[in-house]
């Protein structure tokens, strides 16, 4: 005998989609689908009431049904799969930044701790790069001869922003006009040109 799982209406209906997913055209003879689910007709006939009442389904004859959405009910399951594919894209890319972030992290404690940059002042404060949301906590080292040796002065321009927590940079697209607007309301902001 049956448990009431397998018998419930709930997992018919799962059954009875599935057979319509496998139409080629969406249409299934409620006989033969009686027959394959092993179940009363009457069961199907619940079935395909609720599913026609919500314009899912239409009567093609008398023991016929098609489908009617937008799309194979087969639709709901590729959508699944494919939003879990873009989960999983999305969970590499995450781990990709974390290990990048781990990375820097580890460069950024090397090069402090590097004897050759003692002779620097220690500077307790938090040091940003372009393009990092992310802040290190450790003493940063950074002189005047070193911004300029990253950037050729004809091509790029450094700035260094002293600035406190929640300020905010705006910066212009360079194909308009090149502006840049820094606005805080938490305290002073300093700016140096190199």
């Amino acid at each position: 005998e049956k448990s009431r799982y397998e018998t419930s209406l709930n997992l018919t209906t799962k059954r009875f989609l599935e057979l319509l997913s496998q139409s080629p055209d969406g249409v299934v003879d409620l006989n033969w689908a009686a027959e394959v689910l092993k179940v009363q007709k009457r069961r199907i006939y619940d079935i395909t009431n609720v599913l026609e009442g919500i314009q899912l389904i239409t009567k093609k004859s008398k023991n016929n049904i098609q489908w009617l959405g937008n799309q194979a009910p087969g639709g709901a399951p590729s959508r699944h799969r494919l939003l879990e594919k873009e989960l999983r894209e999305l969970q590499a890319a995450e781990r990709q930044l974390d290990d990048l972030i781990q990375m820097c992290s580890v460069q950024l404690r090397l090069l402090t701790e590097d004897p050759a940059n003692q002779q620097y002042p220690l500077v307790q404060g938090r040091v940003g790069f372009a393009g990092w949301g992310a802040h290190s906590a450790a003493p940063a080292y950074v002189t005047c001869q070193d911004l300029r040796s990253v950037v050729d002065p004809s091509e790029q321009m450094v700035m260094v922003i002293k600035a406190p927590p929640e300020t905010q940079l705006q910066v212009s697209d360079p194909a308009e006009a090149f502006q840049v607007s820094v606005r805080s309301t938490q305290g002073p902001i300093d700016v140096f040109l190199c």
